[in-house]
């Protein structure tokens, strides 16, 4: 590549994933014309000297590429690389779902947020019958790109929400029923990852159903991995972070900004918890069998599919006018009645040494029980202090609490993710006392949490 391509490259956006794959082709493109001797890339005098760069039509940008905006690919977290490496280096879970890739064969699958399709194409590449990656990040153009490299021919990419290509009929989808449904689709409180209502539109009308009679046995019923999620609870203590995120807004350049403290309570803090600072044992707050959900309301797939026709619609406009900064990943989220109910719990946790309990951390962990092969099944089992699939999340507490070693401190978590507003703002409220050890102490807050 000559110092011009370099710099052309290197000034590119880097959160335009869709002009990245655009300029990578393009590289590639050209390389190989160019070794190649043929014409319509970089072509040779028969002094064996470089040419001016020819440029043809087939070098030039997509639709999709001439009508992304700054603003859209901004809106677009998930299509940015670091989002997705981390999936490549999760060995955890790689591991987890090897066996169920194992046993692919002439077997179709739905893989829901397939991001950079690692998933997809391991599974393709296992024989099975025909894989479709659905993700409505722009990534997935990147997973398509990729997908062509390696000639993996059984797999289709889909942009957008499953639910569009089945109800508005765009681009009808290559199976109509799957064996197997693969989606991380437990959010940091269970119910509240936007991916739900897709996934339980799946389950009930793109799943293979058994047949019925004699020819049920013959004919199981599809599977959804993981189809099982459970909520933990464990108490962190860190003054340290306390006193670096809270205490010092009493004092900010000679200025009280004091307000600050108070919606710095309010939000709920997305990091890893360093293993020395747990300070009590795990407790289970809530656990999820998504065969037992409920399904969408009549009135809830109508709204749905009125929302499928907007998006299509949307999009159709934004081709028409390159000067639409509207962002067609942004949209109003409804969830769906089971996660509007959200749920409410209680959980004891005992004190492991002589603390105080500044925040309380949760994390979730997924497992998968095959009705059919026992072999496939397996559980994806992390926790603070470690390398963890899913990044913990923690509220800190209104009042701290002192605990002596083996004191049981008791209280209750009630979760909720209402349709007001976005409809990705989920509601935590937290109760929590010491049994008095050191001292009786008693603390609540309600804390938001939002989903991207």
């Amino acid at each position: 590549m000559d110092n011009v391509t370099m710099s052309f490259f290197f000034s590119l956006p880097q959160n335009s994933i869709s002009i990245y794959i655009y300029t990578l082709s393009l590289f590639f493109i050209v390389k190989g014309r160019a070794m190649s001797g043929k014409h319509g890339g970089v072509t040779l005098n028969k002094n064996n000297k470089r040419k001016k760069l020819v440029y043809t039509e087939s070098l030039l940008g997509t639709d999709q590429e001439k009508f992304s905006t700054s603003k859209s690919l901004y809106g677009d977290s998930a299509a940015r690389v670091c989002s997705n490496v981390w999936h490549v280096h999760d060995h955890v879970r790689q591991r987890a779902y090897d066996a169920l890739f194992r046993n692919m064969k002439d077997k179709t699958l739905l893989h829901m947020g397939c991001g950079i399709g690692l998933g997809s194409m391991i599974a393709a590449r296992q024989l099975a019958k025909h894989v479709v990656a659905v993700d409505t990040s722009a990534i997935v153009e990147a997973a398509r790109v990729v997908a062509a490299q390696n000639h993996i021919d059984n797999i289709t990419f889909v942009r957008g929400h499953v639910r569009d290509a089945v109800l508005q009929q765009q681009r009808p989808l290559p199976v109509q029923r799957f064996d197997v449904i693969l989606c991380e689709w437990m959010g940091a409180f269970l119910l509240n990852d936007p991916i739900l209502p897709d996934v339980l539109y799946a389950r009930d009308h793109l799943l293979i159903a058994p047949a019925g009679g004699a020819a049920a046995a013959a004919t199981p019923r599809g599977v959804i991995c993981p189809n099982r999620a459970s909520l933990y609870i464990a108490g962190v203590s860190d003054y340290y972070f306390r006193l670096d995120t809270e205490d010092f807004w009493s004092n900010v350049y000679g200025f009280r900004m004091e307000p600050m403290k108070a919606l710095v309570r309010r939000e709920v803090e997305t990091c890893a918890i360093p293993a020395q600072n747990l300070v009590t044992n795990l407790a289970l707050v809530h656990s999820v069998q998504l065969e037992d959900l409920p399904g969408l309301t009549p009135e809830e797939e109508a709204l749905y599919e009125r929302q499928a026709a907007e998006r299509v619609a949307r999009q159709a406009a934004m081709q028409q006018d390159s000067n639409n900064t509207s962002n067609p990943i942004e949209e109003t989220y409804v969830p769906p009645a089971v996660v509007q109910k959200g749920f409410a719990s209680d959980f004891a946790l005992q004190a492991t040494r002589n603390a105080t309990i500044h925040y309380l951390t949760f994390y979730v962990d997924a497992a998968f029980t095959s009705p059919v092969d026992p072999g496939a099944n397996f559980v994806i089992n992390v926790k603070p202090g470690g390398n963890n699939a899913w990044t913990e999340v923690s509220v800190g507490l209104l009042e701290p609490l002192p605990v002596a070693a083996g004191e049981i401190v008791r209280g209750s978590v009630s979760v909720r993710t209402p349709a007001e507003g976005t409809g990705k703002f989920t509601y935590i409220h937290v109760k929590a006392k010491t049994e008095g050890k050191v001292a009786q102490v008693e603390t609540q807050g309600e804390y938001v949490y939002q989903s991207y």
